[in-house]
């Protein structure tokens, strides 16, 4: 009785209903020889920029946007509630459009960044949503590979990876210390795995010839925090405030070291470990502000305008490229001239990016000609004429953007009445003005 009160209109029982979409895949997978994976993708990126997403139409209509670009979009932004989803498609279309008009075509980790930060700024009771349904996928998978290897892949709260990742640069650094003659990828994948000699107190047990070590879980090991796990490496977490007050936003938390969920989380876990140790780092958002002139005509570039620059970048400027900031070089976009300092490219904020080791080295010895801008964007110009321009996606990055459209909001308030017209259009007197 109750499967035949969920009858819809049709006459069906709910128990009988087929999705229609599920429907499509399956039908998409046969025809076109796709993986029912792919077929869902098409389906529901299709579903989407057809019915809720007409801005997105309208661009890949007009051949704006690559497709799988926008499909990748598409079924991101099928996530995001109806309520929203409109001024979250505006803005993240209005700047995945300006990258692509600059050459510099958003990662799938890039844009997935823009729509969260989009959510949370126009509704953070469903961004705070979207972070539990999201703990529920955790999981940890393995696969078989060819040459007696496997393939592990996990998805965990990054709070948890955060602490995983410690441990195992803990472990590898350690032993690159005691001379182990391998290069720092053999010595993670080998911490990982020596991660599982260790078992719960019981009996001795016994795995190819390997006894099993007994830890009693809350006795000999400490609580796994990040807290502990900072501590074990001998470093404090750094907690970088970007310095926003002055200009009417709140100051900034951002982790230079590490990522974690929320400044809330972070506290708690150092009020929970043993022996952990924080050093909070104000950061002037100002363009420039680490520049020194004694310090522009040296090569070397200090650490702490180093540490900007990857705070600023976020990542390799090269197009495309995702490779985190902190494993780039810091280079300069106007070669040093270490022979004449005063006619070569200065140390700089605005003449220093991250690029990659291998970007890097196409910069070096490639034919592409480069050219910064004032605020960290990289302007390369290929030998066939071509143009391609990327900006900064770090923090510090996104807080002088915040910062610019605070000003942008303040600047047209005074320019417009609330009913939408000048409130003093040219060529009127002011009233307001002393005598």
């Amino acid at each position: 009785m109750a499967r035949a009160a969920e009858a819809d209109d049709s006459g069906r029982p709910g128990y009988a209903r087929l999705d229609p979409q599920a429907r499509a895949r399956d039908h998409m997978a046969a025809a076109c020889q796709l993986t029912c994976w792919h077929a869902g993708r098409l389906v529901m990126a299709g579903v989407q920029i057809h019915t809720r997403l007409p801005r997105m139409l309208s661009m890949v209509g007009r051949g704006l946007v690559p497709e799988q670009l926008a499909i990748d979009i598409a079924c991101r932004l099928a996530q995001v509630p109806d309520g929203i989803v409109s001024d979250v498609e505006d803005a993240v279309m209005a700047r995945v459009g300006h990258d692509l008009d600059g050459g510099d075509r958003p990662s799938r980790s890039a844009v997935d960044a823009m729509i969260d930060r989009a959510v949370e700024r126009l509704d953070p009771g469903a961004a705070q949503d979207a972070v539990d349904a999201a703990a529920e996928s955790r999981t940890v998978r393995f696969r078989p590979g060819r040459g007696g290897m496997a393939s592990m892949w996990a998805t965990l709260p990054i709070g948890d990876a955060e602490m995983l990742r410690r441990r195992i640069e803990t472990d590898a650094a350690a032993a690159a210390a005691d001379g182990v003659p391998r290069p720092m990828d053999q010595l993670r994948a080998d911490a990982l795995s020596a991660l599982a000699v260790y078992s719960p107190a019981g009996p001795a047990e016994v795995v190819d010839g390997i006894e099993l070590g007994q830890v009693q879980v809350g006795a000999d090991l400490p609580r796994p925090t990040v807290g502990n796990a900072a501590a074990a490496g001998g470093q404090a977490i750094r907690i970088s405030v970007i310095a926003a007050a002055a200009r009417g936003l709140p100051d900034r938390v951002e982790f230079v070291t590490g990522a974690y969920t929320s400044f809330d989380w972070l506290c708690q876990e150092l009020l929970e470990g043993d022996d952990a140790r924080v050093r909070f780092e104000i950061i002037d958002p100002a363009p420039g502000a680490l520049d020194a002139p004694e310090r522009a005509l040296r090569y070397v570039i200090s650490p702490a305008l180093a540490e900007r620059i990857r705070l600023r970048d976020g990542t390799c400027r090269h197009p495309g490229c995702s490779v985190d900031a902190r494993d780039c070089d810091i280079d300069h976009v106007i070669a040093f001239d270490r022979a004449s300092p005063e006619l070569g490219g200065p140390t700089l904020e605005w003449n220093l990016v991250c690029l990659c080791r291998k970007h890097h080295r196409e910069k070096t010895f490639g034919t592409n000609s480069y050219r910064p801008g004032p605020l960290g964007e990289l302007i390369i110009t290929t030998d066939t004429g071509h143009q391609h321009r990327t900006r900064p996606k770090g923090p510090l990055a996104r807080a002088r953007e915040g910062i610019q459209e605070q000003v942008d909001i303040i600047l047209a308030d005074r320019l417009f009445s609330p009913d939408g017209y000048l409130t003093n259009p040219p060529g009127t007197d002011r009233h307001d003005r002393p005598a």
